[in-house]
């Protein structure tokens, strides 16, 4: 099989290159620990793969699901990229969290041994042709839950589709989160596609309603911008930070509104930290960290730790979402559960929400990275605020309960009572 000769060269080549690269190693690191599932023996056992930080959240709207019907089931989370570990770790929903094997066959058929799941849920997109083989000759059921293939993507062309058909076609249910996903994976898989909606509005609604540790940061917050206009900019990039500052410095000279904005850079690294300090400097703009930030009067309130930002586009009058200006806009989800208005580039074709809600006049799309293109666009959109955000409300509420439907199809598959007939939307 190409694949498995293809493994075989790049591990080596992998290999050596985390002999020069932090992270990597570190990687290579996380998969040599050693795994333990005997808690598991004697309990319906629920596997979820993520391939990083965004994608477990999806997933474990799923588990928590799972869980009300099954207290005593063990969830076994596996995931690809560190981040995951980074921002999950603490988690109280995973049983054991865990950096999934290199995908050699001999591998997953040895962790699928150890583990013995009750079936294996796959967030989105991240299918190892290994794993997911391991999992069908050991007669575990594999669903891919919010599953996506963007109109870009090579995923559902030839040859590509060829070599993934034994992949997609092994799962007993492909849930998609929309019409137009579900009509290009059936090209690559057609019996076993179902619509179901996005898991992410649960996650988010499920995140939101638990303790919030945040909660002395928002009121230092409310009270340093009682009468200012508070403005979020979550997952932005140098160029984006570059536009919203230069805007700030201008609407500051001007002196007609007073601003308050709150960044969250998409990497969160002591250098792009700095360097977004030094902008906010150089441009005359008082900036703090929100991990010492004590209520002071500052124009920027950087956010230097992950899980925060849900918590503060509430405040916002308006949200900045980055990603549109770099060829890949980030979740708009967030902003739209807070009825935020929202604000972003040109490039949203990889966000099916971020698309449908620009085809309903509900995403404002700055045209270029510039300070007086984003004043015009936020400008307009402060003036229909209040339509804006009852809509985005709206949009959110309808597309909640995802995961409790896709749980009762994958309930009726595992433990069927009686003969179910689904329909391809459920």
């Amino acid at each position: 099989m190409v694949y498995n000769a293809a493994l075989l060269i790049l591990y080596p080549l992998l290999r050596f290159i985390s002999l020069f690269q932090k992270r990597l190693k570190e990687n290579f690191i996380l998969r040599k620990e050693p795994l333990d599932f005997t808690k598991a023996h004697g309990k319906k056992h629920f596997w979820f793969h993520a391939a990083s930080a965004g994608e477990f959240e999806q997933a474990r709207a799923v588990a928590v699901e799972l869980k009300k019907l099954y207290k005593d089931a063990f969830l076994s989370f596996s995931y690809f990229s560190d981040s995951a570990l980074r921002a999950k770790k603490n988690d109280s929903v995973p049983d054991i969290l865990f950096a999934l094997p290199f995908d050699f066959s001999w591998t997953m058929r040895r962790l699928v041994r150890s583990m013995q799941p009750t079936a294996l849920f796959i967030a989105k997109y991240d299918a190892w042709p290994n794993q997911v083989r391991a999992a069908k000759d050991a007669k575990i059921p594999i669903y891919l839950i919010s599953a996506t293939l963007p109109k870009k993507s090579l995923r559902y062309r030839w040859p590509w589709r060829f070599f993934l058909a034994q992949t997609y076609r092994a799962m007993q249910r492909i849930f998609a989160v929309n019409a137009d996903h579900a009509a290009r994976l059936e090209l690559i898989s057609p019996e076993n596609v179902l619509v179901s909606g996005d898991t992410r509005f649960d996650a988010i609604a499920l995140r939101l309603k638990e303790k919030n540790r945040e909660e002395q940061l928002i009121k230092r917050i409310q009270r340093n911008a009682q009468k200012k206009v508070i403005l979020v900019a979550g997952s932005t990039y140098t160029a984006s930070e570059k536009m919203l500052i230069d805007f700030l410095r201008t609407a500051q000279e001007s002196a007609q509104r007073k601003f308050f904005m709150i960044i969250a850079p998409h990497h969160i690294e002591a250098a792009r930290l700095a360097g977004l300090e030094t902008l906010c400097s150089a441009s005359g703009v008082s900036a703090k960290r929100a991990s010492a930030y004590q209520g002071e009067s500052v124009d920027v309130l950087i956010v230097d730790s992950l899980g925060v930002l849900p918590h503060l586009y509430p405040l916002a009058r308006a949200a900045f979402v980055g990603g549109g200006f770099e060829g890949s806009i980030h979740s708009v989800i967030e902003p739209a559960v807070a009825g935020v208005p929202i604000l972003t580039g040109p490039a949203i074709q990889n966000s099916p929400e971020a698309c449908e809600l620009a085809s309903q006049g509900l995403v404002g799309v700055i045209p270029v990275s510039d300070a007086a293109a984003f004043e015009k666009v936020l400008a307009e959109t402060l003036a229909r605020r209040t339509k804006l955000s009852s809509a985005l409300r709206t949009y959110f509420n309808q597309r909640l309960g995802v995961s409790r439907q896709i749980v009762h199809t994958v309930v009726d598959d595992l433990f069927p009572k009686k003969k179910v007939i689904h329909s391809r939307h459920i």
